[in-house]
């Protein structure tokens, strides 16, 4: 054993001059030498040079070791290393614990191995790892040695076990909420769409990742921190920081004190001194909020003044000259100009009559220009606010909205009514105010117009979609500044509806299709022919280019003689839109073939979502969703399939989606339900239904 520790050791200084470590063989750079001393540069401590390097040569020792310990971990030889416990009262970690327990630790020392030391308290001990070194591209040795590492580590956790974050969230809730102990790796850097905790560490007020003070504040959790450090060989000790009650804000500062405090005390061994870069300080703003003292998140919605501003306002979009559009490009417009400091100019343009950027903004007097590239989004009143503030802090020429394609993880959309989306932006409060733009096609973004001017003039070619990905770095996104795109969804191909369809379906009718996703991907079915019936002028010329049988007009003018025999009708989210639906069913029986088939989709006007806005007196139309302002007609299961009997079609299958009610919603109807107010749970519990009907 000592052999191989000194081995390690060799190894590590022979890395230190090559440059390799497990995350430069990952990623393929040798970058982990410069930006640790980058790192240790930012360290509240004064170090020559000469002690710069010799930290960075054993930061390389220190990982080399840490993959020694990984190698016993994966042969299962912890059993024969020795640890002692600093302060020796190792019950705080888990035994007999009522509540849950999140230990902070940072890339220091041994802390992979002093996750199997807690675990010799007796408690079930779990540890938060990433999937990123299981990606393609990344080198075969990295994932099969943190494979082989976190797999045997579970060999040690009485149970408890290594997860990845990426495959959701809830589980780490689950297991805290069980009076479980998770480690969680204190000094990760924010995500671009993750959570950020504010907290004091190494000299300054940083952003780091905040997704485990969270955690513990959700599920009333103790927050803690332990540091692993190697003294000989085979010996180690295992210090454990304060323990406090995670809504505490003294409890954080201290768990961060304590982590900031190992480190300088031997900065050589934390291994994650490359992460430093991309831990800034945050700017402190003089308010009230920040001279009563550090907050464990940042301050949500900090109000700045609006400065004067001017609205670029693009019109066009693919759902040009629908009803829907037209209510959503007045609820927005209504947003931006509805404030009570200044009002902006809007300046509605297309495609066409749009001046460039570098013409506009030289003419622009105004300190700021938002420039609303797709009019099909749906924005919180507070918009301008979220941006300007990100837009101000962050120091930036352009910010860009967060979206959709934002939307992921943990930040999956959840919501269906307008209250509901203004409860998911106020919860993305949490994440950071600014992260880097990746690129993606911006729908909306606002300018600091003396900056982009200067910009502009230098490429006057520019124009205002490529102007976010042609600034570079001088563009972030705003993650806090959220908008709803719905442009598209005319576009959707509904595969989830195949299924439903009987193998004797040949020859389909697609009403209300949109530009024909449906029909198209029914028609790729070998032997399948697929029309389409579709009112809207646009949407039925981008079907014919994409080569699908339009024709053009409502259902009400539906002719047999013209169209021909089907072997089924689809009404996909359809039939809300009409005046007098179960006419609409009764006109397709005319174009079904004996023993042909009418499938349906609506909206489910029971799902609690509304239910809910309803007992808090919200029922607000949207452009888009159940409560979507072209719907006419509202259904529920029973009413559905009622009219489709009186209509004379028979019920062959029925299919509810949705999401269970959340528990607190489900306690309190629980005690509602009774003989006078009988309570369908399975309607509440369902957002739309599905129905496949045969004809009588």
């Amino acid at each position: 054993m000592t052999l191989a520790y000194r081995a390690a050791h060799w190894r590590g200084l022979i890395n230190a001059r090559t440059g390799r470590d497990w995350r430069s063989m990952a990623l393929g750079r040798r970058h982990i030498r410069s930006q640790s001393l980058a790192g240790y540069r930012l360290l509240p401590v004064l170090a020559s040079e000469e002690t710069l390097s010799a930290w960075c040569a054993e930061r390389f020792v220190v990982e080399a070791r840490e993959e020694l310990e990984a190698q016993l971990v994966a042969t299962n030889r912890v059993d024969g290393l020795n640890c002692r416990f600093e302060p020796a009262q190792a019950a705080v970690v888990g035994l007999g614990r009522k509540r849950g327990l999140v230990l902070l630790t940072p890339h220091f020392d041994s802390f992979f191995l002093g996750v199997a030391f807690l675990a010799r308290s007796g408690a079930k001990v779990n540890l938060m790892s990433s999937a990123v070194t299981q990606q393609p591209g990344v080198d075969p040795a990295v994932t099969r040695h943190f494979f082989k590492k976190y797999r045997g580590l579970e060999h040690y956790l009485n149970g408890g076990k290594v997860l990845d974050m990426e495959t959701g969230l809830r589980q780490f809730y689950r297991l805290l909420e069980r009076g479980e102990t998770l480690v969680v790796l204190g000094d990760a850097p924010v995500l671009p769409d993750g959570v950020s905790a504010q907290v004091d560490l190494l000299g300054a007020s940083r952003l780091v990742a905040g997704g485990a003070l969270r955690m513990a504040q959700s599920t009333g959790s103790d927050i803690g921190a332990y540091v692993c450090r190697h003294l000989e060989r085979n010996n180690y000790a295992l210090e454990l920081g304060p323990v406090g009650t995670a809504d505490e804000s003294a409890a954080i500062d201290a768990v961060y004190a304590f982590l900031g405090a190992a480190i300088q005390s031997n900065p050589g061994r934390w291994w994650g001194a490359d992460l430093l870069v991309n831990l800034p300080p945050v700017v402190q703003m003089e308010t009230a909020a920040s001279a009563a003292g550090p907050s464990p998140m940042p301050p949500a919605n900090n109000h700045l003044p609006l400065p004067t501003c001017e609205v670029v306002f693009f019109v066009d979009s693919v759902l040009q000259g629908t009803e829907e559009l037209a209510f959503g490009i007045d609820a927005l417009r209504a947003q931006l100009s509805n404030s009570d400091e200044a009002s902006p100019t809007i300046h509605e343009v297309t495609r066409l009559s749009a001046p460039s950027p570098a013409v506009f903004l030289a003419a622009s007097r105004a300190a700021q220009v938002l420039v609303v590239l797709d009019p099909a989004v749906v924005a919180v009143a507070d918009l301008r606010q979220q941006l300007g503030a990100s837009l101000v802090r962050s120091g930036a020429t352009c910010v860009v909205s967060a979206g959709r394609s934002d939307a992921t993880g943990e930040w999956s959309i959840d919501y269906c009514t307008r209250s509901e989306l203004e409860r998911y932006v106020k919860r993305r409060q949490a994440l950071p105010e600014h992260a880097p733009y990746q690129s993606t096609e911006p729908k909306l973004y606002l300018l600091n117009t003396d900056l982009a001017r200067d910009f502009a003039a230098l490429h006057p070619n520019c124009n205002w979609a490529e102007l976010p990905t042609a600034l570079g770095t001088a563009c972030q996104l705003a993650p806090r500044a959220f908008v709803h795109s719905y442009g598209d969804y005319q576009m959707s191909a509904r595969v989830e509806m195949l299924e439903m369809l009987p193998n004797t379906v040949h020859r389909l009718l697609d009403i209300g299709g949109g530009e024909g996703g449906f029909a198209r991907a029914f028609a790729a079915r070998p032997g399948a022919e697929a029309c389409l019936l579709e009112p809207g002028a646009i949407a039925a010329q981008r079907a014919r280019a994409l080569g699908v049988t339009v024709f053009e007009r409502r259902v009400e003018a539906l002719d047999p003689a013209e169209v021909g025999l089907f072997d089924a009708v689809t009404f996909l989210d359809v039939l809300e839109h009409l005046e007098k639906p179960i006419d609409a069913l009764r006109r397709i029986r005319s174009v079904l073939r004996p023993g042909g088939y009418v499938l349906v989709s609506v909206p489910n006007v029971g799902f609690w979502p509304i239910v809910r806005d309803l007992m808090i007196g919200r029922f607000d139309y949207l452009p888009v969703g159940i409560l979507c302002n072209t719907h006419l007609r509202f259904f529920t299961e029973r009413s559905l399939l009622t009219m489709l009997q009186e209509a004379g079609f028979s019920v062959v299958t029925i299919r509810r989606h949705g999401q269970p009610l959340p528990p607190s919603m489900a306690t309190r109807l629980a005690g509602l339900s009774g003989p006078d107010c009988p309570i369908d749970l399975q309607s509440l519990e369902t957002d739309s239904l599905h129905v496949l009907a045969a004809l009588r």
